[in-house]
């Protein structure tokens, strides 16, 4: 677990001017940078269409983008948030704008809720208590859903049985990445550690990192990070390996994905799907977001996509 506490340390940065965590009741806890009440719209579209003009521009090279967004937290346990807190009506809606207008431009954005609804179903946990992030359930029934996406679009290419094995289950018992990063030692005592259900690493058929190309690329922040498992299910799930861009969530997503395109790993692979992994709140925070990103990741929408739009020239 220590690559998904140093990924959140670096995740959360940007908001330590600000309450980093909300206790709720129950003692859960919940991110204090992700607004329960203000949304910003126009900003979305704007982020939208940069989306859009990335699917199109990736179309061209015969690359498929698929966009998965983690919806928030508080989607799942609002009756647990801090009393007299609540989510407004437009971020409640905030979600759905999102999914209507990334669709409407053309980009594959399958509803995330629709397969974290089935761990909720099964009575299991979405997000952890503690931490920031989803549960391998949750990631796991992400996967799943992405995988059948891909399936649907017919065979891929490579050999069948190169995909993930995925490990039994065990118990990683630690405290969560918001108590432990940003809760004072008594409040970390009091709330103490929970059990984290994770794989256990599997005698690997093809590793994610095999020379056996990946027709499928993920790319986005810690949510995607091999510990809660999405990259290995959605291997396992498509029978072929998975190439994996992840970065700490303050170097963003603009960034993390220009990385990828401008790397060998992708200018020379056979990637035919890309996966681009955002959380809801991201969305509205474009690639100049001063205060969302690290400096060395911020720029301008016209460079960041001018940017992409040389690096696929190398492909």
């Amino acid at each position: 677990m220590a690559a998904a506490a140093a990924a959140f340390l670096a995740l959360a940065q940007s908001a330590m001017a600000r309450d980093a965590v909300l206790e709720g009741k129950s003692d859960w806890l919940f991110a204090g940078w992700e607004s329960l009440t203000a949304a910003r719209p126009d900003a979305e579209r704007a982020s939208i269409k940069l989306i859009s003009d990335v699917a199109r521009l990736l179309a061209r090279k015969n690359v498929k983008l698929i966009v998965a967004i983690v919806p928030l937290k508080p989607r799942y346990y609002e009756s647990l948030l801090p009393e007299g807190s609540a989510m407004s009506e437009i971020v409640r809606g905030r979600y759905d704008r999102e999914l209507s207008e990334l669709r409407t431009a053309g980009v594959v954005t399958p509803d995330l809720r629709d397969a974290l609804q089935t761990v909720v179903a099964d009575k299991k946990e979405v997000f952890y208590r503690t931490d920031f992030h989803w549960t391998t359930f949750a990631a796991e029934a992400a996967a799943d859903l992405v995988a059948g996406v891909i399936n649907a679009q017919g065979p891929l290419p490579g050999n069948a049985g190169s995909g993930a094995q995925l490990g039994e289950w065990m118990n990683d018992r630690h405290l969560g990445d918001l108590a432990a990063n940003f809760l004072p030692p008594e409040r970390k005592r009091a709330i103490g550690p929970e059990a984290y259900v994770i794989r256990a690493p599997a005698k690997p058929v093809a590793s994610l990192l095999d020379a056996e190309p990946s027709p499928v690329a993920v790319v986005g922040n810690s949510f995607v990070q091999p510990y809660f498992g999405f990259p290995q299910r959605l291997s396992n799930k498509i029978d072929r390996p998975v190439a994996l861009r992840w970065n700490p969530g303050d170097v963003g997503p603009w960034a993390t994905l220009l990385q990828y395109l401008q790397s060998a790993e992708f200018t020379t692979s056979s990637v035919r799907y890309l996966v681009w992994q955002f959380n809801e709140a991201q969305i509205q925070n474009g690639p100049d977001a001063v205060g969302e990103w690290s400096l060395q990741s911020l720029s301008s929408p016209i460079a960041w996509r001018a940017a992409v739009t040389d690096a696929l020239k190398n492909r």
